[in-house]
């Protein structure tokens, strides 16, 4: 009998280790997980949105240009009546339907890697990831581009991120999948 009640002392003893244990390591395992970025709402009353962006984050002022229309970890700078510069997220509000801008980019210029319908800010959407073919008018045939593209009426707002160098297409792309859910047009 004794041998039983030591046996099972021992085991209670382990058992009450155990979830000792396990409630120390859960804390730890709680304060690694990443936080998400705070964003910051940004308004382009030219383009008709706000959007957030991650609050560490620089976006173009106007100068000439848009203000929140390009948006970069770091510091950059946007020259009037030049191209775009190489950002991280880019957004514009562009004169066609829903409906025309798919068509137009998703002919023979780019080969479509995904392309799903969706609803965002109330309003119809695709999202978009486009590899450029040899035909691409504006990218040179390889580069992937990630996009959504909003309906609003006789115009839509595109908000992308292209895979080139120097910039980082994995993580830009779950960046910019965050910004679209704060996407207020108007």
């Amino acid at each position: 009998m004794r041998m039983v009640l030591s046996n099972r002392c021992s085991l209670v003893a382990l058992c009450l280790a155990v979830l000792a244990l396990g409630g120390c390591v859960h804390p730890q395992l709680e304060s690694a997980r990443p936080q998400e970025p705070s964003l910051t709402r940004c308004s382009n009353p030219a383009g008709r949105y706000s959007i957030g962006h991650p609050s560490s984050w620089k976006t173009n002022a106007g100068n000439g240009v848009e203000p929140c229309r390009f948006f970069h970890p770091t510091r950059f700078e946007v020259q009037p009546h030049s191209e775009e510069p190489l950002v991280a997220v880019s957004v514009k509000r562009e004169p066609m339907t829903l409906s025309t801008f798919v068509q137009g980019n998703t002919g023979s210029s780019y080969e479509i890697l995904q392309q799903e319908r969706l609803t965002l800010a109330g309003r119809p959407a695709v999202r978009l990831e486009l590899r450029a073919t040899s035909e691409s008018p504006l990218l040179p045939p390889g580069t992937r581009e990630y996009l959504y593209v909003i309906g609003d009426g006789d115009s839509v707002i595109r908000a992308s991120t292209l895979a080139v160098r120097g910039l980082d297409y994995a993580g830009n792309k779950v960046v910019l999948d965050e910004m679209v859910r704060t996407l207020e047009p108007r």
